[in-house]
């Protein structure tokens, strides 16, 4: 195990809590509860919201340290920057993103996607809340290395 910024870490994963209650609140919300064919009503019936926001924020956290684990394994600021072209931290950040967003988001989402038969804009606006706080998360990560 590499040694990580444990605070950089810790705010990484306060990132795709804010970016969730953003997503699936005031920006997508409607959307959201239109594309999963229910209500908002029914969604509250059996909502646990400690338990499910304390294990969504546990997964983030868990994200982030691994994150910070690959960016640190890859040999930090300079090997990254070297292999990317790119000599800002943030850029880094979003490089790593991208990639993780491609290798393992992507694949993930859509085979859920397609073995639970939703419709493809549900596909699209979890994917796209997924990529939005993976890439919060990278920068975060990347910027605090």
């Amino acid at each position: 195990m590499h040694e990580v910024n444990l605070l950089a870490v810790l705010v990484a994963g306060i990132v795709p809590m804010v970016v969730g209650f953003l997503w699936y609140g005031p920006l997508f919300g409607k959307r959201w509860l239109e594309l999963m064919e229910t209500t908002a009503e029914e969604i509250q019936k059996n909502f646990n919201p400690w338990k499910t926001h304390v294990a969504s924020f546990v997964l983030a956290l868990v994200t982030a340290y691994i994150l910070a684990q690959l960016f640190a394994g890859m040999g930090g600021l300079e090997s990254v920057s070297s292999m990317t072209g790119s000599s800002g931290n943030a850029l880094v950040g979003v490089h790593l993103a991208l990639m993780a967003v491609i290798a393992f988001v992507l694949p993930v989402s859509y085979q859920s996607w397609a073995y639970e038969g939703r419709k493809a804009g549900l596909f699209w606006l979890n994917l796209s809340y997924n990529g939005v706080a993976l890439l919060g998360q990278a920068v975060v990560i990347a910027v605090w290395s």
